[in-house]
């Protein structure tokens, strides 16, 4: 069965000068993991700018995947391949010639307009700002329209989400969230902002951070699947998938480690009685969906 992922750290631990814990090729092929979306990091300290970027493209030459720079390949790949991502706008310093190189280098298919920053952008969910995005952040999200990039919205506060979703001429995307009504931190979405991307046709990756999965921080696989179970309840069979956010955790759920673990989700999905295609939508289909109807504009 053909997985995809909508959000791993892996670049970043290289660029940090450690080994990915949970993606490596060897995991995505143990899986069966056909695509991988590689996120560039912005960084957690204050010097968060395009060096970084350069940086995580070098790590991503020698992370041993090829990436699709194209267009998505019309039927999925069936061995691992990567696509870039963006997490946190303020990699590109404002600068929209910066976002269009990068672009024009690896194909970027979306950016998380801010991480856990308020940035030249936007503001973050874990900030309570009630502001929606910045004149610059709109600026971009029209650029990133013309060049086909989808907007990420996993760490943009609620007035910025909705922001998205009014002006965005492609569907909104959260790459790694959870349900906040079963688990109330900032980072997970209402079941309004749900039933907006479901609306729009755009994807939700299921994040597996155990604090965004259960309160107290203790997870195991029901813990996911739950997560599953309630997008599919609002009507998401369409729009959910995985976004683990490996190697960006401390922790994992228990039984959930890498990413050769995935089958273990689609089993237990299996086992409560989700049909053959259900399957297939939440292991990677449905992200694939976005992905190719994005490259088509």
């Amino acid at each position: 069965m053909f997985i995809a992922d909508a959000h791993c750290d892996a670049l970043y631990r290289m660029v940090s000068g450690k080994r990915p814990r949970s993606v490596t090729p060897e995991t995505l092929q143990k899986g069966g993991v056909g695509v991988q979306a590689l996120a560039m990091f912005a960084g957690e300290d204050e010097d968060r700018g395009f060096h970084r970027a350069r940086a995580m493209r070098e790590a991503l030459g020698a992370f041993g995947v090829p990436v699709i720079t194209g267009n998505m390949p019309k039927t999925p790949p069936d061995a691992p391949r990567a696509v870039v991502t963006v997490e946190g706008g303020e990699l590109f310093e404002g600068d929209l010639a910066k976002l269009r190189a990068l672009d024009a280098d690896v194909r970027v298919r979306m950016v998380a307009l801010t991480w856990n920053f308020e940035n030249e952008l936007g503001y973050p969910a874990v900030g309570g700002a009630n502001n929606g995005l910045k004149m610059r952040g709109r600026e971009f999200l029209a650029e990133m329209g013309r060049l086909r990039v989808l907007a990420d919205v996993s760490h943009l506060n609620e007035a910025g989400f909705w922001d998205v979703c009014e002006l965005s001429v492609l569907p909104p995307v959260a790459s790694h969230s959870d349900c906040r009504w079963l688990c109330d931190v900032p980072r997970n979405l209402t079941r309004g902002q749900a039933r907006a991307i479901f609306e729009r046709r755009g994807f939700i990756g299921v994040n597996f951070c155990p604090e965004f999965l259960r309160e107290g921080g203790r997870a195991a696989i029901d813990d996911v699947v739950r997560h599953i179970d309630a997008y599919m309840e609002l009507g998401g069979e369409d729009c959910v998938g995985f976004g683990s956010d490996f190697d960006g955790i401390s922790e994992t759920p228990q039984g959930l480690s890498t990413a050769a673990d995935f089958p273990r989700v689609l089993e237990e999905l299996a086992r409560r009685g989700y049909t053959q295609a259900q399957l297939e939508k939440i292991a990677g289909l449905n992200l694939y969906r976005v992905l190719q109807e994005t490259d088509r504009g």
